[in-house]
């Protein structure tokens, strides 16, 4: 057990999320102390960290990470930073210094990002300065969540169920009840929708005439034309996809949707609880493409059970091959609540170098094929404490993407599972408006879901 003492603080957060980078919780505590002049006596495998009892935390980390990256023999690209949102910290450095090339510079000094991290967050900031424009917090994203799936995957702790027709139908009901009240409220304010995202889930487990009814309530309770917003629906799964289903959608103005693999393995979508086959997945895209979408986007998985490179990079040349404009490359996150975590909590901490060697093959890959980096995230209990990117071709990003990593929009969220944020530009503060995640729950406290948005939404 190593013990790592903080002196000067009195919050071991920041220091606790930084040694889990390296270490399993079970092989370190981390323990604020305050320690003004006499030594501390230390155990071994102790240390105090801070005996300078400098107040700037940035400074702390850089000495602990130094420290952990001596005793574990790693040295992660992304250096001391653990938050979900990198690009965020890039741009209030930019905000600040004027300049990228001094943004990467204290990149690497402040927070010892690796060059090759750096330059991705570079890539995605010069990109989102040359194409998103105007004011995020004069307009408001809207999220629809379906909490069904046909299957649920080992490693998801989404707000997915499976469910019979009748428990959907229910839920459905409801979910259209939500809708109209919030738009009454969201006209009245003067609210104006910039992005429309359904997702789940699996959105396209609802029929047919069901995504038609919602689409169209959706258009009327918030006075808008779907054709005149970005509008996407999430048909993730190839075995939801119907002919019917696509035509529904393109007819009343989505013109973004996901068909989503994760891996074109057999073997491996099997291992993970899917319940359709690579050819479907092939079949999903040849009927979308009949249908006009502007976007179709694909998320992929790097560090799924049983892979190794080159099962990776046979996926993502397929993809690229069957015309996916917009392709998310996720790295697994080991959740809290998925079933991968359950039966193998320290999954996420092996292959770490050959998951870092598919990532960056996914960068070069897509780079030669002429998509660009224009959106990024991170998750706890991510496989190299690595990240998830968003590639696109020029002009086919996703603004509700952006909007939601750079938290100066208030998005409103609609349905089980979903968290809307309200944002005030004057504080430049986010403040959280969730719904409950279990649909079953959603339904029994419906009155209350629906109090919450007189609540925020009424004013």
């Amino acid at each position: 057990m190593y013990r790592f003492y903080i002196n000067n603080t009195e919050n071991d957060y920041h220091y606790g999320e930084l040694a889990r980078v390296f270490l399993s919780d079970d092989e370190f505590e981390v323990i604020p102390v305050d320690v003004p002049d006499a030594p501390l006596a230390l155990g071994s495998s102790s240390w105090l960290i801070n005996q300078r009892r400098s107040d700037d935390r940035d400074e702390v980390k850089r000495e602990l990470y130094h420290l952990l990256s001596t005793l574990t023999g790693l040295d992660p690209g992304w250096g001391t930073l653990t938050g979900v949102r990198p690009l965020k910290l890039a741009f209030e450095l930019l905000e600040n210094c004027g300049s990228m090339d001094m943004v990467q510079d204290l990149l690497a000094e402040r927070y010892l990002v690796s060059n090759h991290k750096g330059s991705l967050l570079r890539e995605i900031a010069e990109y989102q300065v040359e194409n998103v424009n105007g004011d995020p917090s004069a307009y408001t994203g809207l999220y629809i969540g379906i909490p069904f799936c046909p299957t649920r995957c080992e490693y998801c702790a989404f707000a997915s169920n499976v469910a019979g027709e009748k428990e959907i139908a229910e839920y459905f009901d409801n979910l259209l009840r939500e809708i109209r009240l919030t738009g009454d409220l969201a006209v009245s304010n003067g609210t104006v929708l910039e992005s429309i995202y359904i997702g789940g889930g699996t959105p396209t487990t609802l029929s047919a005439e069901q995504l038609r009814v919602l689409i169209g309530e959706v258009s009327s309770a918030f006075h808008i034309d779907p054709a005149a917003v970005e509008f996407t629906v999430e048909a993730g799964r190839p075995d939801t996809i119907t002919a019917d289903k696509l035509r529904v959608m393109r007819e009343a103005g989505v013109s973004r949707i996901s068909i989503n693999p994760q891996s074109m393995k057999d073997a491996t979508l099997r291992a993970i609880g899917r319940d359709h086959t690579a050819q479907d997945i092939r079949n999903g895209y040849e009927l979308a493409s009949k249908y006009g979408f502007d976007v179709i986007n694909a998320d992929l998985i790097a560090g799924l059970p049983g892979e190794d490179i080159d099962d990776f990079r046979s996926t993502l040349d397929e993809i690229i091959s069957l015309g996916a404009n917009n392709i998310t490359v996720h790295t697994l996150s080991v959740k809290r609540g998925s079933r991968l975590r359950e039966n193998d909590p320290e999954y996420y901490r092996r292959n770490t170098a050959a998951v870092a060697e598919m990532v960056d093959y996914a960068r070069t890959r897509l780079g030669e094929a002429g998509f660009v980096p224009y959106y990024i995230y991170r998750q706890k209990h991510q496989m190299g404490a690595l990240e998830n990117v968003g590639y696109c071709m020029p002009g086919r990003h996703s603004l509700y993407n952006i909007r939601i990593m750079e938290e100066k929009q208030t998005i409103i969220g609609l349905g089980a599972g979903a968290i809307g944020k309200i944002y005030y530009p004057d504080e430049d503060r986010l403040e959280r408006v969730a719904n409950v995640s279990n649909y079953k729950v959603y339904n029994e406290r419906f009155d209350e879901m629906l109090a919450r948005k007189y609540k925020y939404y009424g004013g």
